[in-house]
């Protein structure tokens, strides 16, 4: 092989060397490149991460604070039920009571006439025991329309009460939804 050869083999070689120190210097460029972009894309990503991070934070307060909401409901419904079931009681005290007194009556309208049959004399004295029982029947059907009033206006009361109940846990489940 001639020196001639030599050369041109040596600066075949050289361009060879030269093409691929360009394409390496080429894709360093574009590896940094690529890495400037990733490091960004990740500078990116960890902000939403952190502002994920924040938000779940305010919602789970959130969720903490309609929990306490939902306890305070629970134990207001609790003392609504405890308040009815002793509206309740007193109410099959009170139909006992006028059961005991209609059948206390009955029992007076029984002997009344009884009374009444046995001795024909004593018509006089059983009209006055019938004016006072009527007196008396007065008197409960006053009381009774005056205690089923109450009754009434105490469920009224109650369902105002409950009402507002559910309002306030429609509004919580809104806020919950939000």
């Amino acid at each position: 092989m001639t020196t001639e050869q030599r050369l041109d083999r040596v600066e075949t070689e050289f361009a060879t060397i030269r093409q691929l120190l360009i394409s390496a210097a080429t894709y360093a460029e574009s590896a940094n490149r690529r890495i400037d972009e990733l490091g960004t894309k990740q500078d990116r990503t960890q902000i939403m991460l952190d502002e994920l991070g924040a938000k779940q934070d305010r919602s789970q307060i959130m969720l903490d604070e309609l929990g306490a909401k939902q306890d305070r409901s629970q134990i207001m419904l609790n003392e609504l039920g405890i308040k009815q079931d002793c509206t309740q009681s007193q109410l099959d005290q009170l139909g006992m009571q006028v059961d005991q007194l209609s059948s206390r009556v009955d029992e007076f309208i029984f002997h009344t006439q009884r009374l009444f049959n046995k001795a024909g004399g004593e018509i006089e004295e059983t009209k006055a025991r019938t004016e006072r029982l009527e007196a008396i029947m007065l008197k409960l059907d006053r009381n009774y329309e005056e205690q089923k009033s109450q009754f009434q206006e105490y469920q009224l009361t109650t369902n105002a009460a409950l009402e507002r109940i559910d309002r306030v846990l429609d509004y919580l489940l809104r806020q919950s939804g939000n």
